[in-house]
Order: structure tokens, then sequence, then C-alpha cells
């Protein structure tokens, strides 16, 4: 989402991303969220995170704890190396103005990451629901799958590596555990509301007993496996640059041709069952 400052300019509007400052109105604690010194913060937590996935070389005492450098005072000092159009002097009044509780910051530090910096679910999801509406689905599904195995093959190393280690660490911690809650919870709501937005557009319904947040789990679960493969398999055959396809795509479209209702109204078991049962089918 944008927003507009004076003069036209348009700028990224954190307003439902930074959502841990504590102000009695949503006005006053949009206003905040939006705040040059608010970012100032977020960019330079964002920094840490780029220092510790890229460390040029490994630390001479070995393994490290992970994200051992994400502290408030750490945060606090990295604002000066900002860039000179953000603020470049953070406080510790300043920082506890807006997150009282450090975990309120990694809350916000985990959106601000994975959805302004390098991976833009929701981003996408808002250009999605127009393309897949209305015109050639094949072709829109396609493109958006590609458009997105290709941001994370290309652009999103931190923010992938900044979810994966947190997902494993969040049997640890419970901090952790709730942030990426929030995440997940918010991934889950605009991808399932987009989704039944497009079924909606084109006349279609889920089969019984499937819900849009089934497909929207299935859908992230399928996108997260394929980015795990290309973070640890870089060559993997996930991606036709050529033809602007993916794995992704051909996932998403199977899922589409067993989830929506045909027309006859019968739940996803019995339709499985009829064609492994199919008394017809040619001989292997």
């Amino acid at each position: 989402m944008t927003r507009e400052r004076e003069g036209g300019e348009r700028v990224d509007d954190l307003s439902d991303v930074v959502r841990n400052v504590h102000r009695r109105t949503e006005a006053v604690r949009s206003r905040l969220a939006n705040h040059p010194l608010t970012r100032a913060y977020l960019e330079a937590g964002v920094r840490l995170l780029d220092r510790e996935f890229f460390a040029a070389e490994a630390p001479a005492e070995g393994f490290t704890r992970p994200l051992s450098t994400l502290t408030r005072e750490n945060v606090i000092a990295e604002v000066a190396n900002g860039p000179a159009e953000l603020p470049r002097h953070g406080t510790l009044g300043s920082f506890r103005d807006r997150w009282a509780y450090f975990p309120d910051y990694l809350s916000d530090l985990v959106r601000y990451t994975l959805r302004i910096q390098r991976w833009s679910p929701h981003h996408l999801s808002d250009q999605a629901t127009p393309a897949l509406s209305d015109g050639d689905f094949v072709a829109a599904v396609e493109e958006i799958a590609y458009r997105d195995m290709a941001t994370i093959a290309g652009g999103a190393a931190t923010a992938l590596r900044f979810r994966f280690l947190l997902t494993a660490l969040t049997g640890q911690d419970e901090q952790l555990r709730e942030a990426m809650t929030s995440v997940y919870r918010d991934i889950t709501t605009r991808w399932a509301a987009m989704c039944e937005s497009v079924l909606t557009a084109r006349g279609l319904r889920l089969r019984p007993g499937v819900t849009f947040e089934d497909l929207t789990v299935l859908l992230t679960a399928l996108a997260e496996g394929l980015a795990l493969r290309v973070s640890a398999d870089p060559e993997a055959r996930i991606l036709d640059h050529d033809n602007r396809q993916s794995v992704l795509g051909v996932a998403a479209m199977a899922l589409f041709a067993g989830c929506v209702d045909s027309g006859d109204g019968r739940p996803l078991t019995d339709v499985v069952a009829a064609l492994a049962e199919r008394e017809d089918r040619p001989a292997p």
C-alpha cells in the first residue's frame, strides 16, 4: 500500500505493517507508524539482519546464536548508519516511545522485512485480484506464480532466510512464535479474501468441505516449500524464465482444478475416489 505526501510524492504506507506502537487512537498510531524515525529503526533492523546472514567471513569464534546482533541497543546504534533521507539519531526514549517491549518491535520488523523490503505477498495479492478475476485465468496464474518465485529467487534472500530461521526458532521462543503467527494470519486473511473475490467474480465456488482458508494454507505451503528448495538448490528447475512459468504455477492450477466445484457438487474425496476407481481407464 502507498500513501501520498504533500507535493504528490508516493511513499510506502506502514500503517498496516507497524501495528505495535502504543497509541490510543488508530489515527495517531498510523501517523507514528509512518514517522521517518520509525522507518529508520526498522531499516536499522534490516541492515543488522543483512550483515548476519551475508557476513563476508565466518566469525572467528565459530558458530554464534542466530539473531544475536538483533538487540534494542544495536538497533538504536545502527540508526546512525542509515541513509541520508532518514533520521540518523536514535535514542532509548524514542525507541520505547514506539515499542515499549522489544518483542513488539520484532513482530513489526518481521512484517516490515517480509512485506515491504524484499518479499511482498500482500502487494502481489492486491495485483492478483483484478488479473485473476477477468480475462485469461491460466496466463494470470502463471505470471503471478512466476513473479512470486522470481522475487524469492532473485532479491528476497534476507527475508527468506529470516523467515525460515524464525520458523525454526519458534518452538523455543514464545515471543517469536507470536510474531510469526501474526504474520501468517495476516497472509492467510488477505489471500483467502483474494481467492474468494476471484471465484465470486467468475461465478465459481469451492467443493463442499474445502474452505478458502484451506486453499490459502495449501498455496502458502507450496510457495514456501518451493522457496526453501530454491534457497538450498539455486539450480533446481523451479523457474522457466524464457516462458515466464514456474512449478508453483503448475501446483496452483492443480489445486484450482481439484478444489473448485466443476458443477457436480461433489466433495473432493468423492472426486478422487471416482478417478482412482474408474473401470474404463486405459490399461497401463
